[in-house]
């Protein structure tokens, strides 16, 4: 009977003894883990943010989100008394946009754009005018600027224009 028990202890302590080393082992391999995704996870949401975030032109509808602001410009040269008035999105965050491959000289590639000018009918100008100064979200298509009367590299046909629906 003795030799049962001390039998039974040795197998006892054998057994509890594996269980920590294989305790240790895999929480060594979880901490490993852990490391691994502490230090390249980062990497790669920026990576994937980076290649992800940039727009398209048209016909590609786009949403994009800043301040809605209206500028006074002045008109033509020797026609000092003409202003003209835009309304510009000043973006949260720089964007970028992709050629146009069918209309590269009309739509080039674009980095690093925080203000984009809107195109807006009747109906959207007058939201404007009530969500002037205000967090927006503007969506509608992309186009680059290709006469005198576009003051930004890329602008924004309005299709929809309101707050964003997070505070």
């Amino acid at each position: 009977m003795r030799v049962i028990a001390m039998f039974r202890q040795l197998t006892e302590d054998t057994v509890q003894s594996h269980i920590i080393r294989v305790g240790s082992i895999m929480l060594l391999l979880l901490l490993r883990r852990s490391a691994f995704l502490l230090v390249f996870l980062p990497a790669l949401a920026v990576a994937q943010i980076e290649i992800a975030g940039c727009k398209a032109y048209e016909p590609a509808v786009v949403s994009l989100h800043g301040t809605l602001v209206r500028e006074t410009l002045a008109g033509p040269p020797n026609y000092h008394d003409i202003h003209k008035t835009i309304w510009l999105l000043k973006l949260e965050s720089p964007i970028c946009v992709d050629e146009d491959k069918a209309q590269p000289d009309l739509n080039p590639s674009r980095k690093n754009v925080r203000n984009v000018q809107l195109v807006l009918n009747k109906e959207h100008d007058e939201r404007a005018n009530a969500l002037r100064g205000k967090r927006v979200v503007a969506t509608g298509t992309l186009f680059g600027a290709h006469t005198g009367h576009h003051n930004t590299s890329v602008l924004l046909t309005v299709t929809y224009l309101d707050l964003p629906h997070w505070k």
